[in-house]
């Protein structure tokens, strides 16, 4: 079987919701929210926070984007 579409599919997907979550770090270092950008710029284990947030929001949103788009792949 050739798997190499779905693989395709599913990182293509995936790297969408990384993208849109390395996005809203900016946004969060740029703006800085009620300080969060600060605080996660002067924490004592500097990159870890920020870093935590990044790759917890990426497997959020990386998990809506590819649930998102298997739906309205049937919907055709």
């Amino acid at each position: 079987m050739n798997d190499a579409p779905k693989l395709r599919f599913y990182l293509w997907h995936v790297g969408i919701g990384m993208a849109l979550s390395t996005v809203l770090m900016a946004a969060i270092l740029w703006a800085d929210p009620m300080g969060l950008g600060g605080l996660l710029v002067r924490s004592s284990e500097h990159p870890l926070p920020l870093l935590l947030l990044w790759f917890f929001c990426a497997l959020t949103f990386s998990s809506v984007q590819l649930g998102v788009a298997i739906m309205l792949r049937f919907e055709r």
